[in-house]
């Protein structure tokens, strides 16, 4: 019996989802996306994600793949139905096999977020479901020379949602590091009061872009200075930072593989 392993390029609008991953009770990405696959491939297929998504956050580029026990299954079909069936919402923009090891969460060696602000006096409502609205101008040139205290590596419990302790191979209980490598991080102006933010690196923990955009926004505002972020990062703590931007401005855009 031939095993397929496929791998799945996903675009969506988080609005009306609760997250990614599946949760039962509620409406997921991925949970809407096994309920039309299943039918197709005779079991419900074991997901793999690239990385989650909190509720409300969209994705161009999330990678997903999960494997199934017969190669003749017709992914074309497969990617008819998401799309027919969850478009324009979800979208299956690619699906192909992938080699035998590919892991969408364990092949991946970088992803890159996107951050959209609108930043004028009056709301876009066109925008609203995919960027912040915020009214008050933002001093684009501070917050831009906060971002290379960003760069490297850091522990990011500031930024972090801490996850629950985890046990280690003596099945003691440890904290989980939240030590991660920001490889780029830039605000620019695209036009018409739209900021963008892009923050590149191998891995991010729990609501750490949107945490960061939030302490950012506050240098914009003139409410914390640019060199104030490396002690913020020193500190540790949540508190020492800003309250999170909201979901809706937050894009997963790429994952990359070697």
């Amino acid at each position: 019996m031939t095993v397929a392993n496929v791998r799945l390029l996903v675009a969506y609008d988080g609005t009306d989802f609760r997250g990614l991953a599946p949760n039962q009770g509620v409406r997921t990405v991925v949970g809407e996306l096994q309920r039309v696959i299943e039918p197709l491939i005779g079991r419900t297929p074991d997901i793999v994600m690239s990385g989650r998504t909190d509720a409300g956050v969209h994705a161009w580029g999330q990678v997903l793949s999960f494997r199934f026990d017969d190669g003749t299954v017709d992914l074309e079909r497969i990617q008819r139905s998401v799309n027919t069936r969850l478009g324009p919402e979800v979208v299956l923009r690619e699906i192909s096999l992938a080699d035998e090891d590919f892991s969408a969460r364990f092949s991946a060696i970088g992803r890159r977020y996107r951050y959209d602000i609108v930043n004028r006096p009056v709301a876009d409502p066109f925008r609203a479901r995919t960027a912040w609205w915020v009214p008050t101008p933002l001093d684009l040139d501070e917050m831009n020379r906060a971002c290379p205290h960003l760069l490297g590596e850091h522990d990011f419990a500031s930024f972090c949602r801490r996850p629950k302790p985890s046990p280690d191979t003596d099945g003691r209980w440890v904290e989980v590091s939240l030590v991660r490598r920001i490889t780029g991080a830039r605000w620019q102006a695209i036009g018409d009061g739209l900021l963008r933010f892009e923050i590149e690196g191998s891995a991010f923990c729990h609501q750490m872009v949107r945490s960061i955009v939030g302490f950012l926004v506050a240098v914009g505002r003139g409410k914390r200075g640019a060199d104030e972020l490396p002690s913020v990062l020193a500190a540790r703590d949540r508190s020492a930072a800003e309250q999170l931007a909201p979901a809706n401005g937050l894009t997963l855009w790429q994952v990359d593989y070697p």
